[in-house]
């Protein structure tokens, strides 16, 4: 079948073939790319839109698209430039310029277009909140930023320029000025819901969730045909402007008192989110991970945030607060290896308020929703997990002579105690991240009813990359052949063999263990298809990733039938 025009195009014809009896339902689906959905879901750049721009080519794509906007170097600069337009009636199309990406620029990339960063790579933390948010991303190594200007090769731009990003796996590239974007066409008669069903009808006992973190995200991953949400990553509900001050609070506080008024706040807006997306997913599973933040990537970074959570500090308190006194703080929280260091479970062991917050949380949402005659299945996720013992800790708790520490099953009965009512039904799981894990699986598997494999943390710890880093030096890798491509963007052999045999492990103790593989890989068809095979449960992926991971899954299914 002739390449069409467009994906949109293509999808149609194909549907056509079939209801007319010319193609069967096997022949259609195995014809399609499940790449090409993702066009779909994209802006483009208008065939001939950009052929008089100045243009750079190169970088990597985060995550796939077009973007046009002018461009601001700080979030602090984006987020004025923005409001301002909107006042006066301007074009408010902004594209954040930033050396990387940090937690308090999350607002930014929000109300950005998309993002243009040096450093990084597929899998950095740009590119991957990028793609949660359905913004556009592209690194480039080569980017230089002095001040308000900056370079790429000979294409020189300053603050308030317009420059426009084209981010596509098979070239990337720059152009200085606003080229003509087409839209998505999927809000037109696409067909996509109907191939994505056609799709659907070749997948048995396999689930393609979704990762989300808030309410709409849920949302759009339901829209999208997500079967559930497979990641929640909670640390993300407190980017937004109005809430990363209440996370810098309870991450920088001295005392317990501090620490629970802090915990409060964060209480009320955990709640109401987990109660939102539970809703959305009626019945559906969503898997709620635990605080899993590397602390370094939510301090207060550069003077205006310093400032801006010294003055909520003070209106908390209602007296102003040393700035001495936050840095002092915040010098014996840095570590040398924060991806390694103070994250995950390792942070409920040393503070396990933090963890019973966020439980209750869960079962406080849950519970109204079933005085709502809403169904909700939350399966709460451990990170970071090392061995059984630190699972089995969190979990289930332990008691030893002069301390005590309530697990997730012994906050639920508190709460059950306090309301009353039926157990809801749940499920503890442990993410498995850490070869470590991987090798004890057996022993984790005593304790939890599901694993969730992190393919990005696996494949920086089995592999000792960074994945914010090695772009540095993965291209000399690729050069003279010493890895098969990227590992952040297909799993490689040695991550899969560590996640198989955690899986097999795992199952030997406990037959019905759920497995799912979470991260970046998940949407490929490579990885969908060595997930069949080993026997896992469902991938999860961003939410505009999914109708291409049922698609590669169908075609999975359909190859191993012959």
């Amino acid at each position: 079948m002739a390449k069409p025009d467009a994906p949109e195009g293509g999808i149609r014809r194909l549907l056509a073939q079939v209801k007319s009896g010319a193609l069967t339902a096997e022949r259609a689906v195995g014809r399609y790319d499940p790449a090409r959905l993702n066009e779909m879901l994209r802006p483009a750049i208008k065939a001939s839109a950009a052929a008089s721009l100045p243009k750079w080519t190169g970088g990597i794509c985060g995550a796939p698209g077009a973007a046009a906007g002018r461009a601001y170097f700080s979030s602090a600069a984006l987020l004025e430039a923005k409001k301002r337009a909107r006042r006066e009636g301007a074009d408010d199309r902004c594209v954040l310029v930033l050396p990387s990406l940090f937690a308090g620029d999350i607002p930014a990339l929000e109300a950005a277009e998309g993002a243009l960063t040096l450093q990084g790579g597929y899998a950095s933390h740009a590119s991957v909140a990028a793609r949660q948010y359905g913004k556009v991303s592209l690194v480039a190594p080569e980017l230089g930023i002095a001040g308000t200007g900056a370079a790429l090769g000979d294409l020189r731009f300053c603050e308030g320029d317009f420059i426009t990003l084209d981010a596509r796996a098979g070239g990337s590239a720059v152009y200085l000025g606003a080229a003509e974007l087409a839209a998505p066409e999927t809000a037109r008669s696409s067909g996509l819901p109907e191939f994505i069903a056609l799709a659907r009808g070749f997948i048995k006992n396999f689930q393609i969730r979704a990762n989300a973190d808030t309410p709409e995200e849920a949302e759009l991953a339901l829209s999208l045909g997500a079967d559930g949400i497979g990641l929640c990553r909670t640390e993300h509900m407190f980017f937004k402007e109005d809430r990363i001050n209440s996370f810098r609070a309870l991450i920088l506080a001295v005392s317990g008192a501090e620490r629970g008024a802090a915990l409060k706040e964060l209480s009320l807006m955990q709640r109401e989110d987990f109660y939102r997306i539970f809703k959305a997913m009626a019945g559906k599973p969503v898997v709620i991970r635990l605080l899993d933040a590397p602390l370094h990537e939510f301090m207060p970074r550069g003077d205006g945030e310093i400032r801006g959570y010294l003055d909520y500090c003070a209106q908390r308190s209602g007296t102003p607060c040393s700035r001495d006194a936050v840095m002092e703080r915040m010098e014996t929280l840095r570590e040398s290896n924060p991806m390694l260091g103070r994250r995950g479970c390792r942070i409920a062991v040393g503070y396990p308020e933090i963890y019973a917050m966020q439980v209750r949380a869960v079962f406080e949402a849950a519970r109204r929703l079933r005085e709502e005659n809403i169904a909700v299945l939350p399966e709460i996720l451990v990170p970071f997990v090392m061995n059984g013992a630190e699972f089995r800790l969190i979990a289930y708790g332990k008691r030893t002579e002069g301390a005590a520490y309530a697990g997730i099953v012994e906050e639920e009965k508190a709460f059950r105690d306090e309301t009353g009512g039926e157990p809801p039904p749940y499920a503890i799981g442990a993410m498995i991240e850490l070869p470590a894990a991987a090798l004890g699986a057996g022993d984790i598997a005593r304790h939890a009813q599901f694993f969730s494999f992190g393919a990005n943390d696996l494949t920086q710890t089995a592999l000792g990359l960074s994945r914010d880093d090695a772009a540095a030096f993965l291209g000399a890798y690729s050069r003279y052949d010493l890895l098969g491509g990227n590992p952040f963007n297909t799993l490689d052999n040695r991550v899969k063999e560590l996640i198989a045999l955690a899986a097999e492990r795992g199952r030997l103790t406990r037959p019905d263990l759920v497995c799912g593989l979470c991260g970046e890989q998940a949407a490929d068809p490579a990885a969908i298809r060595f997930c069949l095979d080993a026997g896992l449960d469902y991938v999860s992926c961003p939410p505009y990733a999914v109708p291409g991971a049922i698609l590669a899954a169908a075609q999975s299914r359909l190859a191993a039938l012959g």
